[in-house]
């Protein structure tokens, strides 16, 4: 198994003050199957805030990644062929890029700029940090009505597959039944 631990650029001082902050808000959802998480997410690449409940209905996929993510950078390929296929009206896929310089972000998301996905920028971890992300990759699958369905924490390549099937049945599941012919 491939497991990306976070660098976490934190020492001292710093380190004190983010604790007494953390000890006043309390500890990072660590959102399980079953829980709901928190509706914002951030703001995309052209600055558009970024919330599930816009995906309302559809069946949405939060995916933190980096581009020193060798599993992160083959998931990205396979989720943005699977939304073609499913469609945007079935199929959601937030891709939040994980405490990289906004240089190198904005270079990986022009290279991906035909994928589809929602691409977030996390640069100081904030996001992940909501999610209680602590390495990568790191996906969440929420239903249509914006529940967990779904965690994959730390998985390589091979692991992908039984993540497509997994999406494949929900993508069933939530399917209006056709009363076309009716």
């Amino acid at each position: 198994m491939n497991l990306y631990t976070l660098p976490r650029r934190v020492s001292g001082r710093a380190a004190l003050v983010l604790l007494q902050f953390f000890m006043l808000i309390g500890p990072a959802a660590a959102y399980e199957i079953g829980e709901s998480p928190r509706d914002r997410i951030g703001t995309d690449s052209t600055g558009e805030e970024i919330r599930l409940s816009q995906g309302h209905g559809r069946i949405q996929i939060v995916t933190f990644w980096a581009t020193w993510c060798a599993p992160c950078r083959k998931e990205l390929p396979v989720l943005a062929s699977f939304l073609r296929q499913a469609g945007e009206h079935q199929l959601r896929v937030l891709a939040v890029n994980l405490e990289e310089d906004r240089r190198v972000y904005r270079e990986a998301v022009k290279i991906m700029s035909d994928f589809g996905l929602t691409f977030v920028h996390d640069k100081r971890g904030a996001i992940a940090s909501n999610f209680d992300v602590e390495s990568i990759p790191h996906m969440l699958i929420l239903d249509a009505d914006g529940v967990v369905v779904g965690k994959h924490v730390g998985y390589s390549e091979k692991k992908v597959h039984d993540i497509v099937a997994e999406l494949n049945d929900l993508l069933r599941e939530n399917r209006a039944p056709d009363t076309s012919a009716e």
